[in-house]
Formats: structure tokens, C-alpha cells, sequence
């Protein structure tokens, strides 16, 4: 399910977004930035007033970037400037709505965002995997991986099913000739990352003498 978060200290536009968003998803609405920040979920997309009682949403929006640069952050303001909407996207901003503004174009923006975000989101339960973003989720909580694991942890996700021999990993990931063994040392270390018990793993599965397949969790 998207999480989506609403920033702002007028609690009519927090009722109209709650209401409005919530056909997309869960729905969460603070009041100020603390309280946001209070809390430990990731959102798929944060609606964040510029002018908060306590935060300036600039700075709000860097902190969100920095932590979860793949979240989508579209900040609301009554600043409709080119300065200030600079200033916005220099912050990290995705996009910029001003007020007074028409909820249904405001939905039908995260929608499509939303949307193309689907299309690149590989969702197993616990372990989901953001195409877009390059980022791995276990348990609502983001799993880092260096580069080449995630890539081969992708590649593997979108042949799920399917057995991709080490040769062909070795071809696809390493630019010099490396022993086999190196594939099986980015496996392990992925099912370090994402998997309960890496002796007895869910996702990814070894397929003996040939290569690995990914299997979304079942046992």
C-alpha cells in the first residue's frame, strides 16, 4: 500500500488531503515539522507546506532528500515566485503547487506519479524492491546494498522464476575476469541483507551447479 504524508499547519487542508489522498493509499497528517519528524515511517510521497510553525519546509524537504531520496516531496506554498520556487527545487523538491490550489489536480499529480512508480516497484510482502529509487524495503524498513548487489538482486528479481547461471551474471555485472566465486560472495552478502535465516533463504535460491533463482518468498 503507498504511504502518503501531508505536512501542514491549517488542519482544513489536512482534512480535505486526508480525505482526498486516502483513495490512494494510507494517509498520515501532522501539524508541524516535529511531529513528522517524530515518527520513523517512509512515505512514498510528503505534501509539505513551505511555512510551518516550526521548520521551514526547505529545510524539512533537504532532510526528507537526504534520507530517503526516493521519496516524492511536493511542496505547498502561497510563495508562487520564480525565487522561491527555485529555492524549492534547489531543496529537493519534485514538484511545486500553489496555494489556493485544487485538491483533485493535486491528486491526479501524485496519481501519476504513483503510476510510473508501479511500474518499477517489485512488491514480494516483507521485501520490495524499487527499480526507480535503487532501493530495497524488508519489513517497511530500508535495506542498504552496494551497488553491484543491488544490481544483481534487480536482475535476478526481474527473472524471478527464471535459473540465471553465474556465467551469466559474471558476464552481465563483471567487467574483468573474476572467479565464479565471486558471484556466489554478492549472494551471500544479499541474503545477509534480506533474508531471516541466509542459511534457509526464502528469496533467492541456489540452483546447484548452475546458478541462482529468485523464487519471492516462498519456502
Amino acid at each position: 500500500m503507498w504511504k502518503i504524508a501531508v505536512v501542514d499547519d491549517d488542519e482544513k487542508i489536512l482534512e480535505i488531503l486526508r480525505e482526498k489522498l486516502s483513495e490512494l493509499g494510507h494517509v498520515e497528517t501532522f501539524l508541524t515539522g516535529e511531529d513528522f519528524l517524530d515518527g520513523e515511517e517512509i512515505f512514498h510521497v510528503v505534501v509539505l507546506d513551505v511555512k510551518l510553525p516550526d521548520y521551514s519546509g526547505y529545510e524539512l524537504c533537504r532532510m526528507i532528500k537526504e534520507k530517503h531520496p526516493e521519496t516524492w516531496v511536493i511542496l505547498l506554498t502561497l510563495l508562487s515566485d520564480d525565487e522561491n520556487v527555485l529555492k524549492g527545487f534547489e531543496a529537493g523538491a519534485d514538484d511545486y503547487v500553489t496555494k489556493p490550489f485544487n485538491p483533485d489536480i493535486l491528486l491526479a499529480r501524485v496519481k501519476r506519479f504513483l503510476e510510473r512508480q508501479k511500474k518499477n516497484l517489485y512488491d514480494f510482502g516483507e521485501l520490495k524492491v524499487d527499480a526507480t529509487g535503487a532501493t530495497v524495503y524488508l519489513k517497511g524498513k530500508r535495506i542498504h546494498l552496494p551497488k553491484r548487489e543491488f544490481e544483481v538482486l534487480l536482475f535476478l528479481v526481474e527473472n524471478a522464476g527464471k535459473v540465471v547461471t553465474r556465467e551469466k551474471l559474471l558476464e552481465t555485472f563483471w567487467e574483468e575476469p573474476v572467479s565464479p566465486r565471486a558471484v556466489d560472495t554478492v549472494i551471500k552478502r544479499i541474503r545477509k541483507a534480506i533474508e531471516d535465516d541466509p542459511n534457509r533463504p526464502r528469496y533467492i535460491k541456489t540452483v546447484w551447479g548452475i546458478g541462482y533463482t529468485f523464487v519471492g518468498g516462498g519456502r
